[in-house]
């Protein structure tokens, strides 16, 4: 603001002193780079408004497909699994509506769905978890603190006692402290479940479960589960 007052202000001494020319180019430019940001900023708005209405328009339509199109195909899907292994005893849901991001235990079935693999239980031969994780340090922050009473304080008695330049060596005396501290880190989890399945071309399932550590236990529970008891 104040680099607009100063140009304003040299465009009147120009008209002052009798630079019509220049001050009227500058008046000229001050106009179009005035009309210029005005227009800009309009422009600006009015894409933002559009990109608003996108957005909305967008939401929509995958709302109108997820009722229309997602949930009854995935309802289909489950049904029929359910009718051919009966209810569920355990389900994992690691993603809503996809089949392929859930695991569905068949007890009574002695059948296993994990991750779009229907399995029998038999084929479960191991279960463990990684942890890819990461540590972020904590901020490192310091104080400074003056010990020894008030500086200015200090000052006056040096001058005092020794004059001008007393109070620059009095004033100097007082001792400081430096104070640092640091949050604590902060450790981002980052788990996946290995399961190793009875089968030669695939042998490993790997299933992603971000930060959530008691998903991790309960899914390596129940294949431990699984596991102990066996199945033939």
């Amino acid at each position: 603001m104040g680099y607009i007052l100063l140009f304003i202000g040299f465009i009147m001494i120009c008209f002052a002193v009798g630079w019509n020319i220049l001050g009227s180019i500058l008046l000229v430019l001050t106009g179009i780079i005035i009309v210029t940001i005005i227009i800009s900023s309009s422009n600006e708005k009015d894409r933002a408004e559009e990109r608003k209405i996108k957005s909305k328009e967008l939401s929509i339509k995958r709302e109108e497909e997820l009722q229309n199109v997602i949930i009854p195909a995935y309802n289909e899907s489950r049904n029929e699994l359910f009718d051919k292994y009966g209810a569920p005893t355990k389900v994992f849901v690691l993603a809503q509506y996809n089949l392929e991001k859930e695991i569905i235990v068949f007890e009574e079935a002695k059948r296993i769905w994990i991750l779009g693999k229907d399995l029998p239980m038999k084929s479960i031969l191991s279960c463990t978890f990684t942890d890819d994780k990461r540590i972020v340090k904590g901020e490192i922050s310091s104080i400074t603190k003056t010990k020894g009473g008030n500086m200015v304080k200090r000052a006056v008695v040096g001058d005092v006692l020794l004059g001008g330049a007393g109070a620059i060596i009095g004033g100097s005396t007082a001792k400081k402290s430096t104070i640092i501290t640091q949050e604590d880190d902060k450790i981002y989890h980052n788990y996946t479940v290995v399961i190793n399945i009875d089968s030669i071309s695939e042998p490993i399932i790997n299933i992603p479960i971000g930060e959530y550590g008691n998903t991790v236990n309960e899914i390596v529970g129940v294949m431990n589960v699984i596991i102990n008891r066996k199945y033939n």
